[in-house]
């Protein structure tokens, strides 16, 4: 109930919050941490780790401080556009949602297309044929937009189990591809050799688009 001395007006509306800790969790995990990032790890070779904790102190651990200091300074949904209003005024907030907004009006259709050329490799070798037909993306990317829709639709409380299952199937794999390693490289030793000298990424533009790459991921 309401206290009746306090006009309706001056209650602060916020959305139902339907998404609980695991839940944040599970979805950053979802979509920051994936086994595609292994192949370009092995690529790198040792220098990847540095490279790694390069990213983890120089981006996520800032960014983490900074979000967690803006969302509680301003409690209101909206997020980014919330904070650049606040702090800088109307026209930066539209400037924010507004570009965010294009951002995924862009990444999104890329995302639906990778996802349903590699849901083609399941089918194994007569899969590989399917990632390369533009009937079955297309097809396949529209498929996957309506489920995004309708969990959309039917509320966050229903489709917050769709991101909870994109996290644990992330982990599974990431964990059972440790445990062989693990286990290889407890039988034959490791094949690649952990030096100072060869954890230290050698600077060219190439490494430098792959360190923009971790960073920006």
């Amino acid at each position: 109930m309401t206290d009746p001395a306090k006009p309706q007006g001056d209650l602060i509306r916020q959305l139902r919050k339907e998404m609980g800790f695991w839940d944040v969790l599970l979805f950053n995990i979802a979509t920051v941490l994936g086994p595609r990032w292994i192949a370009a790890a092995a690529h790198n070779g040792a220098s990847s780790l540095s490279l790694w904790i390069l990213a983890a102190v120089g981006f996520f651990l800032p960014s983490a401080l900074v979000i967690n200091e803006l969302s509680s300074r301003f409690p209101e949904e909206g997020g980014l556009y919330v904070w650049s209003k606040e702090a800088f005024g109307d026209f930066h907030g539209f400037v924010a949602g507004w570009t965010y907004w294009i951002y995924t009006v862009f990444y999104f259709p890329g995302l639906l297309v990778a996802s349903a050329a590699m849901g083609g490799y399941i089918a194994g070798s007569r899969g590989t044929s399917l990632a390369q037909n533009s009937t079955f993306l297309l097809a396949g990317s529209f498929v996957l937009l309506g489920v995004a829709v309708y969990l959309n639709i039917i509320g966050l409380n229903i489709g917050k189990w769709l991101q909870n299952a994109g996290g644990v199937g992330t982990y599974v794999p990431l964990l059972i591809l440790t445990c062989l390693a693990a286990i290889l490289c407890f039988r034959h030793g490791s094949a690649t050799q952990f030096t100072w000298a060869n954890m230290l990424p050698h600077w060219s533009w190439d490494t430098h688009s792959r360190a923009w790459n971790l960073f920006r991921r």
